[in-house]
């Protein structure tokens, strides 16, 4: 298991040995509890592989939370994965989609810290154009992942004899921490202040990032237009090093073949700003994207999901009472 994130998103030894005594107990009597629980699971509920995913895959210091929530509720855990599943992987995968509403609050935990999160959060309105012009003057306009320049622009500055010199592709400015848990009515207040509550609880290191911050460059990167429903899906991910503004490039199944050839082959890339005004991409946000990529793959919800997003009316057939994680999701939508 990988150290505690640091101020900078990176694994923090001292933080580990402080952690590796009561944190590695409490983890490993998670585990014991949740593989107990498994003994008696049916085949369809999928709580073991979640919460097991959950433990295997993040940061020391979330992992240490999750623990804790499950001793706290090794009595009630379907209620505790099933609310992992709704706060934290639908929304963070869910993207640019649908955002589903919340159904059950984490075990044990009160409406009141659901309304101070409500009292503080204000929603976001896309301002998509401003976010590309930025991110591309930050990262010298081209893709942070496969170095193509942003065609627009080299026409722009460029010849077209000099265009045709380079490597070029269409781009957009990703978002991070997708922009919809930042857009919400007033009516959809209380269900995105619980997805909030439930990312600050999980991942306490990211307490400053706010729904203001949604469209900031710490939180967007350049990248070529194709790549973007990968990185979206979370089948690809960037997970930080002991190197500043370098990262592992981490690729799952679902990301199509053809970009391989495309991405660095020494599977690592290096952060560059070009224009000071502008943050470099926040290593403890890709952190998280890349934890919450690693669980959705480990557990099986990234297939789930997917199917649950592909065809909503189809599933609704398997389960639409709720009586399971996939019917827990169709309720969901």
């Amino acid at each position: 298991m990988s150290g505690a994130i640091s101020p900078t998103g990176i694994s923090n030894p001292s933080t580990q040995s402080s952690f590796s005594s009561a944190g590695t107990f409490s983890v490993n009597h998670a585990r014991r509890l949740v593989n107990d629980y498994a003994e008696g699971e049916s085949p369809s509920d999928q709580t073991s592989k979640v919460l097991n995913a959950f433990l295997e895959h993040l940061p020391s210091e979330s992992a240490g939370v999750v623990a804790d929530d499950i001793i706290s509720n090794s009595n009630d855990l379907a209620t505790l994965a099933d609310h992992y599943i709704i706060s934290i992987l639908v929304p963070i995968r869910a993207g640019g989609g649908k955002t589903p509403k919340p159904v059950s609050l984490r075990p044990g935990m009160s409406g009141d810290e659901i309304s101070d999160i409500a009292s503080t959060i204000t929603p976001q309105t896309r301002n998509q154009s401003k976010l590309k012009a930025d991110c591309l003057a930050r990262d010298g306009n081209r893709c942070q992942l496969t170095g193509a320049y942003d065609i627009n622009t080299m026409r722009r500055l460029l010849s077209d004899s000099e265009v045709d010199k380079l490597t070029t592709v269409d781009t957009e400015a990703s978002h991070i921490i997708p922009f919809s848990i930042a857009a919400f009515s007033e009516a959809d207040r209380p269900s995105k202040s619980q997805i909030w509550e439930a990312i600050y609880h999980m991942f306490p290191n990211i307490l400053s990032f706010t729904t203001d911050d949604i469209n900031d460059t710490r939180n967007a990167m350049t990248i070529w237009a194709a790549l973007h429903p990968a990185f979206g899906r979370m089948d690809l991910c960037l997970e930080p090093t002991a190197t500043p503004n370098r990262y592992r490039v981490k690729k799952y199944p679902g990301l199509p073949s053809i970009f391989n050839q495309h991405l660095p082959s020494d599977g690592f890339v290096t952060f560059t700003a070009h224009d000071g005004r502008f943050p470099l991409p926040d290593p403890k946000l890709l952190s998280l994207h890349a934890s919450v990529g690693a669980v959705l793959h480990a557990s099986g919800m990234a297939e789930v999901i997917e199917k649950v997003l592909e065809d909503r009316k189809e599933l609704r057939c398997l389960a639409a009472d709720g009586s399971t994680q996939v019917g827990l999701l169709l309720l969901a939508f």
